[in-house]
């Protein structure tokens, strides 16, 4: 089984260094609840281009990020167990280096660093393991499965024969070995 493991929203909780950005410099103020959309940014007045340059200013600062839940090193090793661990993120292949320091300083196992993808479904995996609600909704028309990494932004996104809502790896990790 091939499992392409998300970075943003699901390994990293890059979304608080990003509110602590946009906090210390703007209004309206943010929280990590009010953050109900995929594409919030717009709401705040502000362009893609300028939503992606706060996202790379917090992967500056990439030692400040902490792992989106606790265990991560050994949750992703139970993955591992169970097929082949790629790590497929849409960060831009600047950030490269950046980011395998990050995975490296959590212990993170993985056999591939896919960078830069802008369609992941596109990329045939078996199991996609995500917050983003496009992937599911791809996953979902492509009848590919799509774990999704339960996140304040996909509420809206109902659950399907293609698509599943998890609350964390030890979750994914019980779907994927059919014990849950």
């Amino acid at each position: 089984m091939r499992i392409a493991l998300d970075l943003d929203g699901v390994l990293a909780d890059t979304i608080r260094v990003w509110l602590r950005i946009w906090n210390e410099q703007r209004f309206p103020k943010l929280t990590y609840e009010s953050i109900d959309s995929w594409d919030f940014w717009r709401k705040l007045g502000i362009s893609e281009a300028e939503f992606a340059e706060i996202f790379s200013r917090a992967w500056q600062k990439w030692e400040e990020i902490p792992p989106a839940e606790e265990g991560l090193s050994e949750k992703v090793m139970r993955l591992s167990e169970l097929g082949r661990v790629d790590v497929v993120t849409g960060r831009p292949a600047e950030e490269r280096e950046r980011v395998a320091m990050w995975l490296r300083r959590h212990r993170i196992s993985y056999r591939n660093l896919v960078m830069g993808v802008t369609d992941k479904v596109k990329l045939g995996y078996d199991v996609y393991i995500d917050d983003s609600p496009i992937v599911a909704t791809e996953g979902s028309r492509t009848g590919r499965t799509v774990l999704l990494r339960d996140q304040p932004w996909n509420r809206f996104v109902r659950s399907n024969s293609y698509v599943r809502r998890v609350r964390g790896l030890d979750e994914a990790v019980f779907v994927l070995s059919g014990e849950l």
